[in-house]
């Protein structure tokens, strides 16, 4: 097996596990981001001088799914009921002074209500 390929399996598997992540309650929605990133996969499996950037960009995908996307539910049925946000302990958080940082990395370990 050749180093892409290997590249590329670990960068589904983290597809996979950002899925697993991002939409741990809503198996609809986990099921056809799977089947999307499957058919993708699939799609771009020839051996190319583009697959490099095709993996990087399976893995910003992973990334964003794990840390910035957040879902939002609500009682089924209850069209009045608040909207409650499933914020896992992976999403990142930050603040408007995070903005002032510039390019570097920066974990803020606050809650979102306080």
């Amino acid at each position: 097996m050749s180093a892409p390929s290997i590249s590329a399996l670990s960068a589904y598997r983290q597809i996979l596990r950002a899925t697993r992540v991002a939409f741990r309650d809503d198996a609809r929605v986990m099921i056809a981001a799977r089947q999307e990133a499957r058919r993708n996969f699939d799609q771009n499996r020839r051996v190319g001088i583009d697959n490099g950037m095709q993996i990087n960009h399976a893995i910003e995908v992973a990334n964003i799914l794990r840390h910035n996307l957040v879902q939002g539910a609500r009682e089924d049925g209850d069209e009045s009921a608040k909207w409650e946000l499933r914020i896992h302990d992976e999403i990142e958080r930050g603040d408007n002074d995070s903005i002032k940082v510039g390019n570097q990395d920066v974990k803020i370990h606050k809650a979102c209500s306080s």
